[in-house]
């Protein structure tokens, strides 16, 4: 074996040792992006408060009786109609389910202490309204542009009315004060709610709500009777609300964070 020859393995023996050592070092190669975050999704429950202002009109119909005043008469027939104005606050509640295609379907329920009465709580022929209690329960359906959602709606409406006032006819002095009455009718609308942050979102909605009003009957001095029904008791709701969004279930009563 030449001298060459040593040379040469040794060089080899070197290089091969360096080249397994650069092996075993760790790699210096850029850490994987993080995935993109998750499109916003509309699905879930949500829970909120809401204010709202109302007003519209109310028409009502008489049969009145009277067997004394100026000019006695039997079974005239009246009636009239006035506007309502007043102001509304209570909760709301639901659930939405979205599609992949950006539909989103929707249920909600609210309730709210109202007071929306007569501008006039006097007229000859009827007696005038309160609206005192009101919710509704409803369906909704819109188009998920991110965080925005336009949507319309309708459903069951329902309140607690109650008649007042009182009217000078023919020389009869009436005086309505009846009992508070559970009333069902139905109600339309159109809203818009933005996601302000994942859980978080306002909303801003237009409501057309229409009610019978109530039905009673009056005394009326002297010697009079009055028998009156409601035509319509309608109004536009303008309603704000704040609604906190919750995707399931167990995220509501705290399941989620204990793995369960």
């Amino acid at each position: 074996m030449t001298i060459k020859t040593i040379i040469a393995g040794a060089l080899a023996s070197v290089f091969m040792i360096g080249a397994a050592s650069a092996a075993d070092l760790p790699s210096r190669k850029a850490p994987p992006l993080p995935p993109p975050p998750a499109p916003f999704s509309w699905d879930g429950f949500h829970i909120g408060v809401s204010g709202a202002y109302g007003g519209g009109d109310a028409s009502y119909s008489s049969n009145i009786y009277s067997f004394g005043g100026a000019a006695p008469f039997f079974g005239l027939q009246t009636s009239n109609s006035f506007g309502t104005s007043g102001y509304l606050v209570g909760y709301q509640s639901g659930y939405n389910w979205q599609f992949a295609n950006g539909v989103v379907v929707g249920y909600e329920d609210e309730f709210s202490y109202a007071d929306i009465r007569a501008n006039s709580n006097s007229f000859v022929g009827g007696s005038a309204a309160r609206i005192q209690w009101f919710g509704t329960e409803r369906l909704r359906f819109g188009y998920a542009f991110g965080r925005f959602l336009p949507y319309i709606t309708g459903g069951l409406a329902y309140g607690k009315v109650r008649s007042s006032g009182s009217d000078f006819v023919n020389g009869a002095l009436f005086m309505g004060n009846n009992q508070p009455v559970w009333q069902a009718g139905w109600v339309v609308g159109a809203g818009l709610e933005y996601a302000v942050f994942d859980n978080w979102s306002v909303k801003a909605e237009y409501q057309y709500t229409s009610l019978n009003g109530p039905n009673g009957a009056s005394v009326g001095f002297p010697g009079a009777y009055r028998v009156y029904q409601g035509n319509h008791l309608d109004t536009h709701i303008a309603r704000f609300g704040v609604n906190y969004n919750i995707k399931s279930i167990g995220a509501l009563i705290g399941w989620d964070n204990l793995g369960l």
